[in-house]
């Protein structure tokens, strides 16, 4: 770039502010790119906003599109001391008359006493059988105590445990304990101790039997190897923890306050989304007339006001989700605990899939994950139309600054030309005005 000193010195002119204003008036398309960059880098932040509201909003509703999510029965139990229970999603309402008779219970052997826990039971091979399944243990004769059997029973792999019980005495006070890891019937278990020889072989005496639990629901009996019964009752998952031989009832019914709750935070988190949409349209507002805002908030209005079959509960505003005119919902609690209570399986068919039915939540679902899909959603691939704008406009900044810089180059080298000129044309005056004429007749 060509020295640029003069600055107006010889012609008179301000010719750096004239360089200046010419240069400014060359970067107009640049800011004018720059300003739509600004834009294009706004929109693209209030797409993630309004996809974060969409996140939101889809959170609450996978916690009301399925069966399992949408689940909220609790069971009442006549007797907790003896039988507590829990509903799955399977789970229907009813009443159920119930006796426990028995508990599962572990098998559970010890043996005689030993002075110590050092005495030796003998070498050779101590045998466990569980279930059709054998498992040996062999002692040698530098491990054989009563401790070394221990621990070799606890790391053979059987389906029982082992521990030395010491009842403070010191003659004939450790006793070794085995028990079976699981309850119930097909958990007992035998030993041989007859390959053992040289020692004291433990002598072991069953203290506890393996016992099956068994109850009655509605006169039908019911066994079962561990105290926690899952099938007995479709849907309900049965804890046993002591018996009764009266008779008591098990409730299954509709928990209206969890269900109430799931529902009013759908309804929050919708309105949360509008309310953001209606600040979107305010005069400034970044997202004011963008297509794909109108086009989702008018797909997630459709699903909500379209009704779900021509009988029975087919609509939201029947179990108290209502629109309102600005577009927003309420939540009528009263209206839905009654229609709960009147038909749950109704009510929970307007909110979940379940087989071929698909209600109005779980199709809301849907079309918020393809919304809010990372790859292929409405928002993911605006902003990467947004990002190809910004790319696109950055090339053409560059490709205008290279422009501006060579016109700013050319015009300073011109008017450099032309105050230099100029300052020539002075000193060629200034050295005629220096000499004198003589007129002669």
């Amino acid at each position: 770039m060509s020295a640029f000193s003069f600055g107006g010195l010889a012609s008179g002119m301000d010719t750096a502010t004239i360089v200046s204003q010419l240069v400014s008036l060359r970067r107009r398309p640049i800011v004018r790119l720059e300003n739509k960059i600004d834009i294009y880098q706004q929109t693209k932040s209030a797409y993630s906003d309004f996809e974060s509201k969409l996140s939101d909003l889809l959170k609450k509703v996978q916690e009301l599109d399925t069966p399992q999510e949408f689940s909220s029965l609790s069971v009442t139990s006549g007797n907790e001391d003896a039988l507590t229970a829990s509903a799955g999603y399977l789970a229907q309402q009813g009443s159920y008359e119930v006796t426990v008779n028995t508990l599962a219970e572990a098998q559970k052997d010890r043996s005689q006493g030993y002075d110590s826990s050092t005495d030796s039971v003998g070498t050779g091979t101590f045998t466990i059988l569980v279930d059709g399944e054998t498992t040996n243990i062999t002692l040698g004769a530098e491990a054989n105590s009563l401790s070394d059997l221990r621990f070799a029973i606890n790391e053979s792999g059987a389906p029982v445990t082992a521990t030395i019980l010491h009842d403070g005495n010191e003659t004939g006070g450790y006793y070794l304990v085995i028990s079976a890891e699981e309850t119930g019937t097909d958990a007992s278990f035998s030993v041989d101790t007859s390959g053992l020889s040289g020692g004291t072989s433990p002598i072991l005496s069953t203290t506890q039997v393996a016992t099956n639990a068994s109850l009655d629901i509605d006169g039908l009996s019911i066994t079962s190897q561990t105290n926690s019964i899952a099938g007995a009752i479709e849907g309900v998952t049965l804890e046993l923890a002591g018996t009764d031989p009266d008779e008591f009832t098990l409730n299954v019914g509709a928990d209206p306050e969890a269900l109430k709750e799931k529902v009013q935070e759908f309804v929050d988190a919708y309105n949360e989304l509008f309310t953001y949409v209606d600040s979107q349209r305010e005069e400034d507002a970044t997202l004011r007339g963008d297509t794909s805002v109108r086009s989702v908030t008018q797909r997630i209005q459709r699903i909500m006001t379209t009704a779900m079959g021509s009988t029975g509960i087919s609509m939201m505003y029947q179990v108290g989700v209502k629109q309102s005119e600005d577009g927003m919902l309420t939540f009528d609690s009263a209206e839905f605990t009654e229609k709960v209570a009147e038909d749950y399986s109704g009510v929970r068919d307007l909110f979940v899939t379940n087989g071929s039915n698909q209600g109005t939540i779980y199709l809301l679902g849907v079309a918020l994950e393809e919304m809010t899909d990372a790859t292929s959603g409405i928002f993911a691939l605006g902003r990467e139309a947004l990002d190809d704008r910004v790319d696109s406009a950055n090339d053409s900044i560059e490709r205008y600054e290279r422009l501006v810089v060579s016109y700013e180059a050319r015009i300073k080298a011109q008017f450099t030309a032309m105050e230099q000129m100029i300052s020539n044309l002075q000193s060629q005056g200034n050295a005629l005005s220096g000499f004198t004429f003589t007129q002669t007749s």
